[in-house]
């Protein structure tokens, strides 16, 4: 009985990220092609600013610090929409009885679709920056579907509570301002004393995108231990936001109708 109404849940949230996805494609002449361009001129910036103009940061600068822009970027758009998938529904939730737990999960499938296009794109400058097919690439999707846990978890707890408390909003993104430039970004945490390191792989996306540049430039080794951890924390965030959604759910039309 849960497998099925899983199942169904699923199916829904999939039919709703597809329509979402096309009505947006359909609102401009270019269509799809944008989400190809878009990653395409964003990584093109960085490259020409700090590879060719400024020559800053040394050898291998540019990809370390696209990695850190492109997965980043997953993690704040993600959060950031999951927190506000109930809250900003709230005209639909007043109408009609819809299960809680779509809304997260198909803003979820939403920013993950369009994710990797910028995902695929970076891939292929990462080979040519780096010149070479790495074994290890075979370990990304693994890295991926932790961060992805990570992400349905965060955002799922918050867009149960956001409703409730609509300040959660500017204290989320107050958090993720210092969780990105904590997060290792713009400089390599393992470069820091053990003391600074410890403090700032508290940050789970920290440890994630140490993880990926392991994997994809060799910088540094993927920390299990702490990988492990993250995933997690990710899987307890998610099934506890699945508690909270089921439990609220009759609830949120009263308080998002006043």
């Amino acid at each position: 009985m849960m497998t099925a109404t899983a199942l169904k849940y699923l199916q829904l949230s999939l039919y709703r990220a597809y329509v979402d996805l096309r009505v947006e494609a359909s609102q401009s002449h270019l269509g799809v092609i944008w989400w190809i361009l878009e990653p395409l001129v964003y990584l093109a910036a960085f490259y020409v600013i700090f590879e060719v103009f400024l020559q800053r940061g040394g050898e291998g600068f540019v990809g370390f610090l696209l990695c850190g822009l492109v997965f980043w970027r997953w993690f704040d758009n993600g959060v950031k929409k999951l927190s506000m998938s109930i809250y900003s529904a709230a005209g639909l939730i007043s109408q009609v009885h819809v299960p809680k737990l779509v809304f997260p999960l198909v803003d979820f499938l939403s920013v993950t679709f369009r994710f990797l296009f910028v995902f695929i794109v970076f891939l292929v400058f990462a080979y040519f920056y780096a010149g070479e097919l790495k074994a290890e690439w075979f370990i990304l999707p693994l890295l991926l579907f932790v961060q992805g846990v990570l992400i349905l978890g965060v955002g799922g707890v918050l867009a149960a509570i956001t409703p409730l408390v609509p300040d959660v909003k500017k204290v989320v993104d107050n958090l993720l301002m210092v969780m990105f430039y904590m997060s290792g970004i713009f400089f390599d945490i393992s470069t820091l004393s053990p003391e600074y390191q410890q403090y700032l792989l508290m940050n789970p996306m920290a440890v994630l995108l140490q993880s990926y540049r392991a994997v994809i430039f060799d910088v540094g080794s993927v920390d299990w231990l702490r990988l492990m951890l993250v995933a997690g924390g990710g899987v307890l965030l998610s099934l506890l936001s699945m508690w909270l959604l089921l439990k609220l759910d009759r609830y949120y039309p009263r308080v998002l109708g006043r």
